[in-house]
C-alpha cells in the first residue's frame, strides 16, 4: 500500500531568505480568470459558518465566503436580490467586489435552486459564482450537474467551483466537465465522521499533492491550526477553506453579542439533516457547542491565519504564493516531534497564569 501523509506528519523546512519584511509577501491568488482574491482563504459553505454576513466580511478581508445551500429556492431568490439590490455598499471602507458565491447540490436533489440561480444569471447578469457541493463529487451525478449548469447558464460570467474529491482522477474529471476550480478533501473536516463510519477518505496533505497539478484547487478539511493551512498551500493548494477555525466567531449566522455558546455542525450530521430536510439519513457528521467569541473575532482569525502564511513565506524566502509552493520542502516527523511542536512548558496552573498576565508566556 502507498504511504500517504496528513498535516501532522510533516514540517516545512526553513530555507535561505532575502525577504526583508513579512509585509512584503504577496498573498494574492488568481484561481481563474473569473476569480481573483487578495488572500487565499474561503469560509466554508456550512449553515453554522457562512451566510451573507460572513460572505460580506470575507470579501472585505480579501477572501471569499461560500454561502451554504441548505435553503429553499425561494430563500435563494430573495437572498440574491437582497445582496445585489439592497446592500449598502457604501458601508464598506473600499470598493468591494460585489460577486456572490453560492453552493448548490446536484441537479437530482437541488434542481429548483439551480434553475433559480441560472434564471437570475441569464436575465439580470448578476456576478454570481456557483459551487457544486457534493460529499463525493467524483460521480456521474456531479459531472452531469456541471454539464447542466454550463449548458443552461448562457449569460454567465462567474466561476464554477466543484467538490469534493481526493484523487487526481477525480479532479481531472471535474475540470474536464467544466469546473474552473476544484475543492479537495474527503473526510477530514472538523465535524465530519465519514472516515470513521465508512472507512473511506484520504489523508489531506497527500490528497492536495494528488490533485495540485490538475488545476486550481481549494484545500477543504483537516485544518486544525493555522500552520495546517500553511502546509496545504505549500503542498500545492491555491487556497484553503476554513470552517472549524471560524466556529463561534462574530460573523457566523447565529452569533449575537449575548450568546455564551453556538452550535457548530457538519452538514452531514443528524442535526443538520433534520434541521434542513426534516429527516436524518446516513449521518456522517457531528453537532457540537462551541464558545461564542467576541465581536471582531472573525477578522482576528483571518488576520492571524494570514500572519502565519506570510511568516512561513518569509521562512522559505518566498515573495509570493507561487514561489512558496516551489520553494517549500517537507520533512517527515515522528510522534515525538508532533508532541514537541506544541507548547510543553511544565509548570503548575497558577504559575502559568501569573506568567501569562506578565506577558512572559508565548
Amino acid at each position: 500500500m502507498k504511504r500517504a501523509y496528513s498535516f501532522d506528519d510533516v514540517l516545512i523546512v526553513p530555507n535561505y531568505s532575502d525577504v526583508e519584511s513579512r509585509s512584503d509577501c504577496d498573498t494574492r491568488v488568481e484561481l481563474s480568470s473569473k476569480m481573483q482574491l487578495d488572500i487565499p482563504v474561503f469560509a466554508a459553505n456550512m449553515d453554522t459558518i457562512c451566510s451573507t454576513k460572513m460572505a460580506h466580511k470575507m470579501r472585505k478581508l480579501g477572501g471569499c465566503g461560500i454561502i451554504h445551500r441548505y435553503m429553499s429556492h425561494t430563500a435563494t431568490h430573495n437572498l440574491i436580490h437582497k445582496w445585489f439590490e439592497e446592500t449598502e455598499w457604501d458601508d464598506f471602507e473600499w470598493e468591494e467586489d460585489p460577486a456572490l458565491t453560492l453552493a448548490v447540490g446536484t441537479y437530482v436533489n437541488d434542481i429548483r435552486r439551480i434553475d433559480t440561480i441560472i434564471r437570475i444569471i441569464n436575465t439580470q447578469r448578476f456576478p454570481i459564482n456557483i459551487c457544486l457541493d457534493v460529499a463525493h463529487a467524483d460521480s456521474r451525478q456531479a459531472v452531469a450537474t456541471l454539464d447542466y449548469i454550463r449548458k443552461n447558464a448562457t449569460q454567465w460570467e462567474g466561476a464554477l467551483i466543484a467538490g469534493n474529491v481526493c484523487t487526481r482522477g477525480g479532479a481531472d474529471r471535474l475540470f474536464s466537465a467544466g469546473a474552473d476550480i476544484v475543492k479537495v478533501g474527503v473526510g477530514g473536516g472538523s465535524v465530519c465522521t465519514t472516515r470513521i463510519k465508512t472507512g473511506c477518505g484520504y489523508p489531506q496533505l497527500a490528497a492536495i499533492e494528488n490533485c495540485a497539478d490538475s488545476g486550481p484547487i481549494i484545500a477543504d478539511g483537516g485544518i486544525k491550526y493555522y500552520g495546517d493551512a500553511v502546509k496545504a498551500l505549500a503542498a500545492g493548494a491555491d487556497a484553503v477553506m476554513i470552517g472549524g477555525l471560524l466556529a463561534g466567531t462574530d460573523c457566523t449566522p447565529q452569533w449575537v453579542s449575548t450568546a455564551q455558546t453556538l452550535e457548530f455542525r457538519g452538514m452531514a450530521s443528524k442535526a443538520a439533516r433534520i434541521g434542513c430536510s426534516g429527516y436524518a439519513s446516513n449521518a456522517e457528521g457531528i453537532s457540537t457547542a462551541v464558545a461564542a467569541r467576541p465581536e471582531g473575532s472573525t477578522q482576528e482569525v483571518v488576520e492571524e491565519l494570514m500572519e502565519g502564511i506570510r511568516s512561513a513565506m518569509s521562512y522559505t524566502g518566498s515573495k509570493n504564493l507561487k514561489d512558496f509552493r516551489i520553494r517549500s520542502k517537507f520533512v517527515e516527523v515522528t510522534q515525538s516531534v508532533i508532541k514537541e511542536n506544541r507548547p510543553h512548558i511544565e509548570e503548575d496552573d497558577e504559575t502559568i497564569r501569573i506568567r501569562s498576565e506578565q506577558n512572559y508566556l508565548l
